[in-house]
């Protein structure tokens, strides 16, 4: 079969587009289906894709920790390839075979960014300069570090409080987790459509060469600091409030049983 662009635009889920961010969807997404279609032809599998992209996510944030202006604007250009790759590999998973380990193999290169990127763009601004630090201001790689530390902490809260909410529903220490969750619907459509346009893979590529280009990228890594400083917080507060919740109505629905 001769796969091509259309083929892969064809057979993309609505779900999937809407989940798109508006700049992923009028641009990357599009370009992705010519390259889905070349690695398809050439027997590439959607893992490949999704290891190269690791890979190239670790030359973004090398390029960005070494002190010189046109390797920063590499690496912006790079992290918008990366975009693209990004999109291939979930093409090829759906339109031609998924995989075993699928799922982990995407998420490497993303967490590699999410892990390294801002503290790598601190130490570049640091040694660069930008609009509000200039060289030789350590507080940058601070916010910086404290802005991808941030990104890390939160999935790693959300993913904790899945696990045990999953164990503790088979071991049936509490009901089923929708009987807890409440009407979270709306929120989490919310915070998963802001994330979609402002996390990585959305506008802030675009951003980010422009900003590499004017010598500005401590607006960036300020920007994250704020957003994913607060989104940590935010959501480290609404699962705690969610497993007291659980908490409750379990002690509240032994009691009920007991009587």
């Amino acid at each position: 079969m001769k796969y091509t662009a259309k083929y892969f635009s064809d057979n993309m889920p609505v779900e999937k587009k809407i989940k798109d961010s508006i700049l992923c969807r009028l641009l990357y997404r599009k370009l992705s289906f010519y390259f889905s279609a070349l690695a398809a032809n050439a027997g590439v599998s959607a893992n490949t894709i999704s290891y190269v992209s690791t890979i190239e996510g670790i030359i973004v944030c090398v390029m960005f920790l070494i002190p010189n202006y046109y390797s920063n604007i590499l690496g912006a250009i790079l992290i918008n390839f990366w975009v693209i790759l990004d999109c291939v590999d979930g093409n090829l998973a759906r339109s031609v075979k998924k995989q075993p380990f699928g799922e982990f193999a995407d998420a490497i290169s993303s967490y590699i960014l999410v892990a390294f990127m801002c503290v790598c763009m601190g130490f570049s601004i640091y040694n660069l300069g930008g609009v509000f630090f200039k060289k030789e201001n350590v507080y940058i790689i601070l916010i910086g570090s404290f802005a991808s530390i941030s990104n890390t902490l939160m999935r790693l809260i959300y993913q904790k409080y899945k696990n045990v909410e999953k164990r503790l529903t088979e071991e049936g220490i509490i009901r089923k987790a929708e009987d807890f969750s409440g009407n979270h619907n709306k929120l989490n459509n919310i915070i998963v459509r802001i994330d979609s346009e402002l996390g990585l893979g959305a506008l802030c590529c675009l951003i980010l060469l422009i900003l590499a280009i004017f010598r500005a990228l401590d607006i960036m890594v300020l920007f994250y600091f704020i957003y994913y400083g607060s989104a940590c917080l935010i959501s480290t507060l609404i699962y705690i409030k969610k497993s007291v919740r659980a908490t409750k109505k379990y002690k509240i629905y032994n009691m009920e049983n007991n009587k």
